[in-house]
């Protein structure tokens, strides 16, 4: 009975060794959560010591209870864990230091895939550069990125443009969920404003038609937000950052704390934001030789609460009023360890700006010189997003991984109006809501492939009201309103739905070590519902409308690698978009222009060629990038004279009565084919360790279009030369950005070109005639200090020389010279 005993305890004491041994580790890419192999580990004092196997896995039992474990692999950040965090959580994830992150793209195929087997022109903008240049906006931040142009009709304004595109023909998304909704206009947009730069991780820019991942509205490039996330087990537990930052040229002033928390299962993300703009002062430096272009010598003192009958006096002309605004941003996110290896993310997102004026329709000017418009603002902006997102680890041969998002957003916009003169104030209300539900796949790759798939669903529903009420007044006090009365509303007004639903997939082949070939398709099926109150309605022939479409889109590219120093890139892609509510169903007037419900409008289509030369000389010191681009646009949708039939207000057909003034009408109209092209550059040389040199240029062109002529959004060339210099804790940048100028006949005849906020002179018959926008070159100079690992500062001049000069199709001049401070501190 006792030999049995021993053996009992000695096969116990066995098993006891045997599940010891057996305890592995696995190390996982933080954001693809691929097993990464060759993992060094050592403990405090490398006096143990392992590496991950190919699967990933090490084991435990090589270290210590006492041991803190480091964790070093080429590309990732350092990470140091007890023995008994990792003990108790067998799976380690590393993140990608920023460098590393350039050279992966997580957009294009909705997966992380290598920047060197993509073919698709893609630019990042990092959390470190962010924090350098202090961006006020979600917009402005935009304009860090090579190739894209920032256009602003008021302070709270910033629309980019993506290779001559656009609006609704750029998609913007964020963590996965895209922002564009139904009532995403053709002209300027300012939604951009409403994502917090304080809170953006990086942003990843997609060049070209990307309708095979994104569907439809992704002609002209994607936008992606990707913003903070959580972190899980990280060694500090918790962390509060503190970002300050002031423009002297807008009275600005951005304020963020941030804090972050950090167990063994759960982490969490928090961060506040206040913005305050002020007005804004412009160059007094006039080389383009135009000494009254841009000045503002009066303006309207009118607000929601003050009222003045005439405009007023502005005593500095270069201070342009009326730009001001303020706006709070909040985000909250949460990110869980689920059993059975997977993960939940909670995203919470809240930006609500005080009401904007609208600037350049608060200097529109009627005949004797006088402006037009009292008052003209947005009222606040709103947009809130609840987003839950779970990702799955089956590791099976078709789904290795994936990830489940879905989405509720509410958006309001309001616009308020009131002409001098009147005591009639008109008020326009938006409200969206927006479901939507997104799926992406990934199978197990292969030495020689993957494939990516998903499904993607929205739901769009669109309230729209108008009403006009009288201003009751005590002197110069707003005392009440009259009642409301129902005018016509900008959108349907008993109805407006849009919803569509797509399945799509890519499929990447490795060839070989130099060739890789990647196709995917997308099919997307989109549904518009719009009815209109017969009350408001303005076109007596506007029906009911219940439109369906549906496309098949896909994309086919080739990467070639001949050398290691050298990349050829060839890509052919389609895209298409759909008509939302707004091309189809907006009723909205802008200097003189009725523009008027189309439901007859059809979607456009895009078939682009994209070519491109990558180089990279074997030290890294020199790098460059040249791509040319084809867009070729079927259906084009744009603005053209549009006749309402049955009324008859006026005796010109082209012409009806709106609010007592004659206005021309037009409407969107498919106007046929339409064709954008041009090229782009990018160099950078590493002079010396500390000096590098950079260059981007960007060239546009399009063939005019038969009936409308010029195309809309066309910037001839822009670019920036730069020096960068960085030593030790000390980084210094001198950029220079320079714009072509563009001729008046080379603007669009709809207004979105905004010709007339070009400069004037005066033609023969002593009548007024817009010259076109004249070109620009302006210096900023740009430096941050870091004083310790927890505090860093920034200084920096913008436009040096004091410019004056307005970027293209935009209301207003850009900030003069600018005194811009920043602090950044960790607690």
């Amino acid at each position: 009975m006792l030999f049995l005993k021993i053996r009992f305890s000695l096969l116990l004491c066995i098993l006891s060794l045997a599940v010891g041994v057996s305890q592995q580790i696995e190390v996982r890419d933080a954001f693809s959560q691929k097993a990464l192999p060759n993992v060094a580990v050592v403990n405090q004092n490398n006096s143990r010591y392992t590496a991950t196997n190919e699967n990933g896995t090490f084991d435990l039992e090589t270290f210590t209870e006492e041991d803190t474990l480091h964790f070093h692999h080429m590309g990732y950040e350092n990470k140091l864990l007890p023995f008994s965090a990792v003990k108790n959580e067998p799976i380690v994830s590393l993140n990608f230091s920023e460098k590393k992150l350039s050279e992966i793209i997580l957009s294009v195929a909705r997966t992380a895939s290598k920047s060197k087997k993509i073919a698709e022109k893609v630019s990042i903008i990092g959390k470190n550069e962010i924090i350098e240049q202090q961006p006020n906006t979600g917009a402005e931040l935009l304009a860090l990125a090579p190739g894209v142009r920032i256009q602003k009709s008021q302070g709270g304004g910033g629309s980019p443009v993506l290779r001559g595109f656009e609006a609704n023909r750029v998609l913007l998304v964020v963590d996965g969920i895209r922002m564009n909704n139904a009532i995403y206009r053709s002209g300027h947009l300012q939604n951009a404003i409403t994502i917090d730069p304080n809170t953006i991780e990086r942003v990843e820019i997609v060049y070209g038609s990307s309708s095979v991942g994104y569907g439809s509205d992704a002609l002209g490039g994607v936008v992606h937000y990707f913003t903070a996330s959580p972190k899980i087990n990280n060694p500090q537990k918790s962390k509060i950052n503190l970002r300050s930052s002031y423009q002297s040229a807008y009275n600005a002033y951005v304020q963020n704390i941030s804090s972050e928390l950090s167990f063994k299962n759960w982490g969490s993300y928090t961060s506040l934001s206040h913005s305050r703009f002020g007005d804004l002062r412009m160059g007094k430096n006039r080389s383009h030789g135009y000494e009254t272009w841009g000045l503002v010598p009066q303006y309207s003192q009118n607000t929601a609460t003050r009222y003045f009958e005439n405009s007023s006096q502005n005593t500095d002309p270069n201070l342009q009023k009326n730009i001001g605004y303020d706006q709070w941003d909040f985000m909250q996110k949460f990110l869980l360890n689920l059993p059975k290896e997977k993960q939940l993310g909670i995203n919470f997102q809240f930006s609500k700006s005080s009401d904007i004026p609208r600037f350049d329709k608060l200097n529109e000017l009627l005949p004797p010189g006088t402006l037009k418009f009292a008052e003209w603002r947005y009222g606040p902006q709103l947009r809130v997003l609840f987003s839950p997102q779970l990702k799955l680890f089956p590791k099976k041969k078709w789904l290795y991984k994936g990830n489940i998002i879905a989405g509720v957003q509410y958006v309001e916009e309001s616009r308020i109006e009131r002409k001098f003169g009147s005591l009639s104030r008109k008020t326009q209300n938006e409200n969206v809501n927006v479901l939507s539900l997104n799926g992406d796949f990934e199978s197990a790759k292969t030495p020689k492939g993957s494939l990516s798939y998903g499904f993607e669903w929205l739901f769009n529903t669109i309230t729209s009201t108008a009403f006009e009420q009288d201003l009751i007044v005590n002197g110069n006090t707003i005392v009440g309103l009259t009642p409301k009365e129902n005018i016509a509303t900008r959108y349907p007004s008993e109805k407006g739905q849009y919803s569509s639903g797509a399945l799509y997939g890519n499929y990447r082949w490795d060839i070989n070590p130099k060739t890789t070939l990647s196709f995917g398709g997308r099919y997307t099926a989109t549904q518009l519902i719009a009815r209109w109150d017969n009350r408001i309605m303005i076109d007596p022939s506007l029906r009911d409308v219940n439109v369906n479409n549906n496309a098949l889109t896909g994309s086919f590219s080739v990467t070639y690698r001949p050398l290691p120093k050298w990349q050829l890139n060839f890509l052919v892609s389609s895209g298409f978009r759909s008509p939302n509510i707004d091309d189809l169903g907006k009723i909205r007037e802008n200097k003189g222009i009725l523009l008027l419900p189309n439901t007859s409008l059809k979607p456009e289509y895009v078939y682009n060629l994209d070519v491109g030369v990558l180089f990279q000389s074997q030290d890294k010191k020199l790098a460059m990038a040249l791509r040319g681009y084809n867009s070729s646009l079927i259906d084009y949708i744009g603005r053209a004279p549009y006749l309402v039939r049955l009324d008859s207000s006026t005796t010109a057909a082209e012409t009806l009565m709106f609010f007592n003034e004659e206005v021309t009408t037009q409407a969107n109209t498919n106007l046929g084919n339409a064709r954008i092209y041009g090229a782009s550059f990018e160099g950078k040389w590493k002079m010396t360790p500390s000096l590098s040199s950079l260059i981007d240029f960007t060239y546009t062109a399009a063939q005019e279009n038969a009936i409308i002529g010029p195309l809309p959004s066309i910037l001839p060339y822009f670019g920036t030369l730069g020096l960068h210099y960085t030593k030790e804790k000390y980084t210094a940048r001198l950029n220079y950005r320079y714009s072509s100028s563009k001729a008046a006949d080379e603007f669009s005849l709809g207004g979105e070109d905004g010709l007339e906020e070009t400069p004037v002179v005066i033609g023969p018959g002593d009548a007024p005639v817009f010259t076109g926008l004249p070109s620009w070159g302006v210096l900023d100079l740009t430096s941050s200090l870091e004083l310790n690992q927890k505090i860093k500062l920034n200084i920096g001049l913008e436009n040096l020389f004091d410019t004056h000069y307005r970027a293209f199709a935009s209301g207003i001049s850009s900030a003069g010279r600018s005194l811009n401070l920043g602090l950044n501190m960790e607690l």
